[in-house]
């Protein structure tokens, strides 16, 4: 095949363009069946395909830097070669696409080097030559002194093409940061320099697209230089020459931007996000992003859980950077803290519209930082403008203070007299003019209540239906953004108070964006850390953390309540509703210490502010309950939230919308103490109440009914389950939410309980499949896996158990740390996979793992322990040694009172059954009858359990030569 044969050209070119947009499954089939056809053209393809999926730019690493598999590229051209008028001397670097040489005029024409990039054999499809050919046409049209520039191009006597671009003789701008030691200030200096060769580019209409420290190269005399277009795009064209008409994704994933790895368009704000991890990088010598992984699909599904540290915050706290000549971190740390921390932050957002609008922008900013002024995306206050101002002009402001407080000191005796008497005066007028201005905003309120009800009344509403509460208030936002634009801090403060009001109507994401507006207005009005900002971030915070992003609302939070203790104090109630939702995200991060400690000093001030009866403390009781619920204190949980419970039905009534929270609580820690039916009396009171305070379809509904439906479940009322989770079902809609996803796993463990595997593992397909959608690749998403890999396992469908076992494990550990709960599920589940699939041995230290984790986080009497004791003694009376049968015996006498004291007879018959196999290998018939009448008995007490037991204890009753069970 050669480059005179235009038609099989063409035919590789367009089978090339077909496999590489699909996945790996469908590409390996169709190179299977196209190596039948023609083993020649295949073997073409495929080098192609993987020639292509190297995703580093061309100057991504020097030459003796190890290569995708352990080993330098190899080179298809030579030094020594000729291309056109250039001899080439030393290759520079390799990449999917092409070749980068160093070179110099083989005429002697001039003797200064020149980097020359040359396309690889094999890579010349219509797509890839487009690319090549675009980015000459990049360099072409971009003249700036701090980017490479384009000198010559032609094409070499095999046929590719080149061009031949200036060489930089330097070194990474973060290699040359630190081997300098620079100071913050000639960081900063560094990135203003590449933001306006970048700003140039824009101008041109060019998105660069892979800004990188590899890609920008710094000279002996300390100046920056912008490199390899490769990816660049052109703003300007849209027809089939465009870059992104390759369909190649091309991407540095620590320095892309959200919208490069979601595959959503791009623009010059991609550029000032690759800006903003640069700048991030300079100041703290380490990336922003744990980003682990190369695929795409991998990095969008974990992009919601990212989380950004403020640079001065990982430059006063990692004692081992070694980015400053000096190791002076604090002085760094005040240098970058407050004005470069937002710089960074506002340029790494994740929303495009919320960057920086232009990368002049960026870089003004920055400017304005070097010269001590104020930066523009903070805003104008006067606190911050004055100290802006002294930090320029330190010496002269000390001089003009000492002068002043001399002067102040000699007036000071005759103007206090008079201004005794003036202060009187001025007293009264600031009085009568705050007055006014209360009166005037209050009657500007009652306008927009009166308006925004009005319509509710039937003689003179417009429409023929009232509207819903959640139409009610997104109307009410609607005519704050109309009228109220002149009185923005009004604005801000209903803003604040309806999103609210959403929130608790269950209208989550509206809550999420009608709070961050509200807090985004109070910035701009009054800064970031004065009090009401600290109020709006606050309530922001809570409701990112009531839409279930508990990870996105931590950082918020401890924000927020940190200005809230500054401004507010420690005993303010905005700062005790803060701490509150922080203590429960340290409850589920099982930070119980530092959660009880918020707990109770709210409880203490609670009750020394409001007294004992108070609804506020039923409400800190109701945390104080779930916290020892949390921790296995179930008694102590049960009498707090009674206590509370008490309290609000007092104080608001028995049916008032409060009560649902705790009669919810006092359910769950009921149902885990297996106390069935009373849990049950208080998840249909939490219903009843929902129903008739809430709107219909609110999420709470939903939540009472899967509720309902697992405690009948447990009940052994199989068949009254089905009516609440079909209800819940069809209140939740086919959208893709966390909630649906709970519902499914709910309604497939019901599945189980009836024996009904295969609808079980359907159910569980569509919950894996709605975690996926909602959480990515998330411990939900896998742990659901697992969950479906044991109901194929009860199902018998031992092979597609192991495959999606070994999955998930895998999964798993990339997912989670060695000691987690979730590797410890896990480990469970393939222990019992190994069981049934006879190999007992294998299933031994999968049950000690087990062990061992249950016992560090809920000691050795807790039943999740005890219940892991009986599995492993399962396993080894299923080896049948006899070092086994004596250990066997030992974990089901420890597990055993245990056990009783929990009430759950399922497990009792299991550890009966156990003992009479174990009877059976020692040849003690009798004792093993005696054992399995027992658990026949017990069995029958358990209605979740009792099919698949009854069935284990036959066959065992059989191999004792015992009739079966009547």
């Amino acid at each position: 095949m050669t480059p005179a044969d235009p038609g099989r050209w063409s035919e590789l070119a367009d089978l090339f363009d077909e496999l590489s947009e699909l996945d790996a499954d469908e590409r390996a089939s169709r190179l299977e069946s196209l190596r039948g056809r023609d083993a020649a053209l295949a073997a073409k393809v495929e080098a192609m395909l993987v020639a292509d999926a190297a995703t580093q730019g061309l100057l991504e690493r020097p030459v003796d830097a190890p290569g995708g598999a352990g080993s330098a590229p190899a080179w298809e051209t030579r030094a020594g070669a000729d291309i056109g008028r250039y001899r080439l001397v030393a290759p520079l670097g390799s990449g999917g696409m092409g070749e980068v040489w160093r070179a110099v005029r083989a005429d002697g024409a001039f003797d200064h080097d020149v980097a020359i990039k040359l396309l690889k054999r094999g890579m010349d499809t219509q797509a890839i030559l487009r690319r090549f050919l675009q980015e000459r046409a990049i360099l072409a049209r971009l003249q700036h002194p701090r980017i490479v520039r384009l000198l010559d191009g032609g094409m070499s006597t095999d046929g590719r093409p080149y061009y031949v671009m200036e060489h930089v003789a330097g070194e990474p701008v973060t290699a040359h940061a630190s081997r300098l030691g620079l100071d913050v200030r000639a960081r900063v200096e560094l990135v203003v320099a590449i933001a306006e060769a970048v700003g140039y580019a824009h101008a041109q209409l060019v998105v660069h697209r892979d800004i990188k420290p590899s890609n920008v190269l710094v000279d002996a005399d300390g100046e920056p230089h912008l490199l390899d277009f490769g990816i660049a795009k052109l703003l300007e064209d849209s027809s089939a020459d465009t870059l992104t008409e390759t369909g190649v994704r091309v991407l540095s994933p620590a320095y892309a931007a959200p919208e490069q790895i979601l595959g959503e368009p791009v623009g010059t704000a991609t550029d000032v996000y690759a800006l903003g991890v640069l700048l991030y990088e300079l100041l703290t010598g380490r990336l922003p992003h744990r980003r682990a992984s190369r695929d795409p699909h991998v990095l969008a599904a974990t992009l919601d859980d990212e989380s950004v540290e403020k640079p001065s915050a990982v430059v006063a706290r990692d004692t081992a950077t070694t980015i400053y000549a000096v190791n002076d971190r604090t002085r760094a740390s005040r240098e970058i803290a407050g004005d470069l921390d937002l710089v960074t932050a506002v340029a790494m957002r994740r929303e495009p519209a919320r960057r920086y609008a232009t990368v002049a922008a960026f870089a003004d900013d920055l400017r304005r930082w070097l010269d001590g002024l104020p930066i523009a995306v903070r805003g104008d206050g006067a606190r911050y403008r004055m100290g802006r101002f002294v930090r320029r002009h330190r010496v002269g402001v000390a001089a003009a203070v000492a002068i002043v407080l001399a002067l102040v000191a000699g007036l000071g005796v005759a103007l206090w007299q008079a201004g005794v008497a003036h202060e009187a005066a001025m007293r009264a007028d600031a009085d009568r003019d705050l007055a006014r201005q209360q009166l005037a905003r209050a009657e500007r309120v009652k306008e927009f209540v009166l308006t925004l009800f009005r319509e509710q009344d039937p003689a003179s509403r417009a429409r023929v239906l009232a509207r819903t509460p959640p139409e009610l208030i997104r109307d009410g936002i609607a005519q704050v953004d109309d009228t109220l634009a002149g009185d923005p801090a009004l604005r801000a403060e209903l803003l604040r108070d309806l999103g609210e009001i959403q929130s608790s109507l269950g209208e989550r994401e509206a809550a999420v964006a009608t709070l961050e507006r509200a807090w985004t207005l109070q910035k701009s009005l009054e800064g970031d850390h004065t009090a009401a900002t600290a109020e709006a971030h606050a309530a922001y915070a809570m409701a990112v953390l009531a839409a279930g992003d508990g990870k996105a609302a931590e950082p918020l939070l401890r924000d927020a309540l940190e200005d809230l203790r500054a401004t507010r104090g420690p005993d303010h109630p905005k700062t005790l509703a803060a701490a509150m939702a922080l203590a429960r995200i340290d409850l589920v991060q099982g930070r119980y210490d530092d959660a009880l400690a918020s707990i109770r000093h709210a409880l203490d001030v609670s009750i020394a502010t409001l007294g004992e009866q108070h609804v506020e403390v039923a409400s800190r009781l109701y945390l104080l309950g779930v916290a020892e619920g949390m921790m296995s204190r179930y008694d102590d949980g049960v009498a707090t939230l009674r206590k509370a419970l008490a309290i609000v039905e007092a104080r608001l009534g028995a049916d008032h919308v409060r009560t649902i929270q705790f009669h919810t609580q006092l359910g769950d820690l009921l149902r885990f103490q297996r106390r069935f039916d009373e849990s049950l009396v208080h998840v249909d009171a939490a219903l009843r109440i929902a129903r008739a305070q809430l709107p219909a379809g609110h999420p709470i509904i939903g939540s009472m009914l899967m509720r309902r439906g697992e405690q009948l479940r447990r009940l052994g009322r199989f068949d009254e389950a089905e009516a609440p989770f079909a209800e819940a079902a069809t209140l939740l809609g086919d959208a893709p939410t966390p909630e649906l996803a709970q519902l499914q796993q709910a309604r497939a463990q019901l599945a189980i309980s009836q024996g009904r595997f295969p609808l079980a593992i359907d159910h569980l397909r569509g919950c894996v499949a709605t975690f996926r959608a909602t959480t990515g690749e998330s411990s939900h998403t896998w742990l659901a896996t697992l969950l479906m890999v044991d109901a194929m396992t009860s199902a018998g469908r031992l092979d597609d158990a192991e495959r999606l076992g070994a999955e998930s494990l895998a999964a798993i550990a990339r997912i989670a740390g060695p000691d987690s709960y979730e590797r410890t599920f896990a480990a469970g589940v393939i222990a019992r996979l190994r069981y049934e699939q006879g190999r007992f041995a294998d299933a031994v230290p999968l049950h000690r793992e087990g062990i061992a984790f249950l016992s560090k986080l809920y000691g050795d009497d807790h039943f999740d322990t005890a219940q892991e004791r009986v599995m492993l003694a399962r396993a080894l009376v299923a080896v049948g040694d006899a070092a086994g049968l004596d250990e066997a015996d030992a974990l089901l006498a420890q597990a055993q009172p245990v056990v009783e004291a929990a009430q759950r007879p399922g497990m009792q018959a299991e550890i009966r059954l156990v003992r009479a196999q174990a009877h059976l290998l020692r040849r003690e018939p009798a004792e093993a009858r005696r054992e399995l009448d027992l658990a026949a008995a017990d069995a029958t007490r358990e209605a979740s359990t009792r099919a698949s037991l009854e069935r284990r204890i036959a066959v065992t009753r059989r191999r004792a030569g015992m009739p079966p069970v009547t």
